[in-house]
This record gives C-alpha cells, structure tokens and sequence, in this order.
C-alpha cells in the first residue's frame, strides 16, 4: 500500500492505501457500493463523501490519526404510522442544530417537531426534539440511536458531518429496572459509532463482535441486538443463533442492560476491531450452515397477517435452560407468541429459544399465547434442516387436542382472554400421538424470579385432579408440603423462610410427577 495525495476521485470499489491526504478545494467521494480501508492516517483539507441508498452502504477504516471532517450522506427511511429508522451518527463533532438546517429539504416535521426522537428508559417513552432544543450546538452523542425519519416521496438521504472514529468508542447504558420485572426500562437505544459496518455476532466473526465484547454488559436473558423493521411490525431479534450479522453505518438498535450485583450503569464497547468493509443492508443476515443448526419458527397470523413469531434452535453445545448469546427475551413481554425456557424458567418470555441438538426430536416446549376472546388466530411452522421423522406437535391441554404442525395450523377462536402459561405446548417427538395417548400432560409450569421471594406455579387452571407440591434440600429432606388450588391458573409460595441453595420442587397431579430443580440465590 502506498499513500495517496488525492485532488478529485471516485471509488465504487475496495481501496486499500496506507495514507490519504485530500487537497484544500478537492474531491473525494465513496459511493454506495465501496470503500477505502488504510493502515495509516487521513488528512482532509478539501470534500470527503460517503454515499448509501435503501441497502448499500460504504466504509471507511482508518487505521491511524485523524485530520479534518467527513460526510456521509445516510439513507433513512420515511416517516410513516410506526414507521422509522433507528439511526446514530456515523461521525463526531456532529450538531444537531446544523444537521437541521442542511437537511431541512429532506428531515421530515410536523410543525416545529423534527422526526428525530430519543428514547428515555427511565419512563420507557419516545420524545422528539423541537426547534425550541435547538438552541446552541448542541452535539449528537457519538454511539446513542434516535427514531429519525424522512419526508414521502424524497431522496431518503440525510448528511451527517464530522470527524470519522478510529479508535474504540464507549457508550454508558442504564438500567432503571432495578427489579428486572421485563418493563422497558432495561432497554438502550445505541448505534455504530463507526463508518463502517461492525460484525455484530459470534457467526460474523468468533470474538470481534458486540455481542462476544459486551456480554458481561447485557441482561443474560435478552443478550441480544434487537433491530427496528423499520415497517411499524416491531423488532427483530439477532443473536449468536443467527446468521452473521453485519451492522451497517450509524445503524441504530435496543439493548438491554444488566443490572446484576446492583450495577445500574455500564459501559459498552464498540472496537475497531469490530469494523469492516463487508455488508448490506441496514441489518443483513447469511443463513446459517445446516450441519451446524437446526431452525424452527413458530408463526402467529390473524388472518393472512402475521403478527408475532417465536424461534427455535437446535445445535451441539446448548441446554433446555438459559444460553447468553443463543436465547432472547422477547421485546415485548405482553407479545402475542412467546416460549419459556424448559428448565430453570425465569418467567420470561421468549422469541429465540436455542437448545441441545438432542432436543430435538425430545423436548415439550411450554407457550405463552396472549390472545382476547373472539380474536381468532392460526399458528403455522416454517422449518430449515428439522430432522426428516421429527413431528410437531401444538398441545391443547384444554381442548384436549393435539394437532400435527407438520401437515396442519393449529386454529383456535378463545373463548376466553389467552395468558399466562399452561394451556399450550409444543412437542417435538418422533411418536405419533393418537386420540388414545392425547391427555393432559403433566406441564405445570413452576419458577422463582431472582428478586421476588416466592415460586410461581403455572398451568393449575387446566388439570383436573388436585395437585400437592413437596419441597426438598438437596439431602432429600421434605420441607414443605402443601396442597394447591386449582380454580386459578398461577398460585405462589413462599420461600422467605428458606436459605441460598439448591432445591427439589415435587409436583403431584393425579398420576402425574414433575420434579423440577429450584435454585435460590
């Protein structure tokens, strides 16, 4: 690599150099489709432009020192019904009463409310700035997302001017849900600090990722990026059962902070070693190989509308309990398709469940439906790699009923409100059930959450018979021994009185034991 002393150029393509140096009242300009990587330093002293359009974005990697100020003309997208883009800027030194003005042709308004809208997690709203915030120079925060959005039928592009990072960026995220009761106040709007893609998971490289630098920053149940669709349906979800995930420039998205051993505040890392040339569109995932993973996806529609969707994954390495990186609570825990996890349920919800490879064709995976009487819905499966004589099944345990995923949908018009967990499971099985082995299995759901100083039991409203709870130490030791009651579906005990250890929770319904493991920290 050489350096390059530039007057007017365009690059479409991948350039490597060690210096660069723009001349005072020249050019250069990166389109959409390239990019400029150098190992040493960049002067600008005359236009330096990056371009993008709806799903091409251009790099810059600088690996030395920075001179003079960078613009880079993002495309975000346009203002609709729940319709935006979750956008940070690109560059430092960015004013946001500037930004304004140069894109006033383009920076959508309703009166003297701009489309640039920040999150507040201490009250989980969304507040848009106005032009009586724009006095002074106030800056954008390098690596903080806003809700930005366009005006209809324009170019799509605003421009951002600053100086492009090119060491490592911090960003503090808070955690005011000190109960981690799942409200939305664990959650942070961040973005790529950086002009240039960022690998955002394990499958887009092993350890240089955000997920891999930041777990021990992110709630262990929702360590994950969750990306706005930008389409007004809600999130999706990208951990490290995805495929790889790319990260484009300035591209905005939630994360949930932790708040283990009192930390309410934290600090994220975003590395330069987390950059590179490579992506596509705002989030842009590869499929993952099917020799490694096992996809399942069960997908919630009203109509010919689907409305929610919960994941599985089946691969070497994962249990039936919580797997950082590979499980994700859903983002919103209200949602109208949630799983819980098999073992060690935290009572969370959640839209990416992952497991050992040998679940697959032996696991009873408990639902959570929140659906309003009369407001009929069908759940379909879609399946990449499912080993060929894997059935799946959708149990009503109130129905009675077991219906085969792989040849039908399950349909159902509630009578009643559908909540809480209990009534619906999927069975992955290379039985075949018939009306003669169908029954009410034994799927009493039981938790502790970490903050709360009783167990939850879920499921009584569906059974029958009486059920009993027996609670052991772990020298087999009854503790407690109570009977429940079944007329309401949740029921809690208290465990105030009980030590940190290991536990044995027995749950006897009929002919049916669950044993279960309870865990007291």
């Amino acid at each position: 690599m050489r350096k390059l002393i530039l007057l007017t150029t365009l690059v479409s393509f991948t350039l490597q150099a060690q210096n660069i140096t723009v001349a005072s009242g020249k050019s250069f300009t990166i389109e959409k489709t390239g990019s400029v990587t150098m190992s040493g330093n960049f002067s600008n002293s005359g236009t330096f432009s990056l371009n993008s359009d709806s799903d091409e974005f251009s790099s810059i990697i600088i690996g030395g020192s920075v001179t003079g100020n960078i613009t880079y003309n993002r495309y975000v997208n346009s203002v609709g019904t729940d319709k935006w883009d979750l956008i940070g800027s690109p560059v430092s030194g960015q004013s946001i009463n500037s930004f304004v003005t140069v894109n006033s042709s383009t920076l959508a308004t309703n009166g003297s409310t701009y489309a640039i809208g920040f999150y507040n997690n201490s009250n989980n709203t969304w507040t848009n700035l106005t032009s009586a915030d724009l006095g002074g120079e106030i800056i954008f925060p390098v690596g903080t997302g806003f809700q930005m959005g366009t005006i209809a039928n324009g170019t799509g592009i605003l421009s951002f001017t600053g100086s492009p990072a090119a060491t490592n960026q911090t960003q503090e995220i808070i955690n005011n849900d000190a109960a981690n009761s799942g409200l939305g106040t664990r959650w942070n709007l961040v973005a790529n600090p950086f002009p240039s893609y960022i690998q955002g998971n394990a499958n887009a490289h092993v350890t240089n990722n955000f997920l891999t630098i930041n777990s021990d920053k992110l709630d262990d149940a929702y360590e994950a990026i969750y990306g706005y669709d930008a389409d007004g349906t809600g999130y999706t979800i990208y951990n490290n059962s995805s495929g790889a995930l790319l990260l484009a420039p300035g591209q905005g998205f939630m994360i949930a902070s932790d708040n283990t051993n009192s930390e309410t505040i934290n600090n994220i890392s975003f590395t330069t070693d987390m950059r590179t040339i490579v992506g596509g569109d705002d989030f842009i995932t590869s499929s993952r190989a099917m020799q490694d993973s096992y996809e399942l996806i069960l997908k919630l529609y009203e109509g010919d509308t689907e409305i929610d969707q919960t994941k599985f994954y089946f691969e070497d390495g994962l249990n039936l309990g919580l797997d950082p990186g590979y499980d994700a609570g859903h983002f919103n825990q209200q949602a109208s398709l949630l799983s819980r996890l098999v073992e060690e349920d935290q009572g969370i919800g959640f839209a990416v469940n992952s497991m050992g490879l040998e679940s697959i064709n032996d696991v009873i995976i408990p639902l959570e439906i929140n659906r309003e009487s009369g407001n009929g819905f069908r759940i379909s499966i879609h399946i990449n790699g499912i080993y060929e004589g894997t059935n799946i099944y959708l149990e009503d345990s109130q129905e009675g009923t077991m219906t085969l995923l792989n040849e039908e949908d399950f349909e159902l018009i509630p009578e009643i409100n559908l909540s809480e967990v209990g009534r619906f499971f999927i069975h992955l099985t290379q039985t075949t059930f018939s009306i003669e082995n169908e029954t009410q299995t034994n799927h009493l759901n039981v938790y502790k959450l970490d903050a709360n100083n009783f167990i939850t039991v879920e499921g009584l409203a569906y059974l029958s018979n009486q059920t009993n709870l027996r609670l052991y130490n772990i020298l087999g030791e009854e503790l407690l021994s109570i009977s429940l009651a079944n007329n309401t579906n949740t029921q809690t005990i208290s465990t105030q009185e009980l030590t940190t250890g290991i536990y044995i929770i027995k749950l006897k319904s009929g002919n049916n034991v669950i044993t279960k493991k309870l865990i007291i920290k």
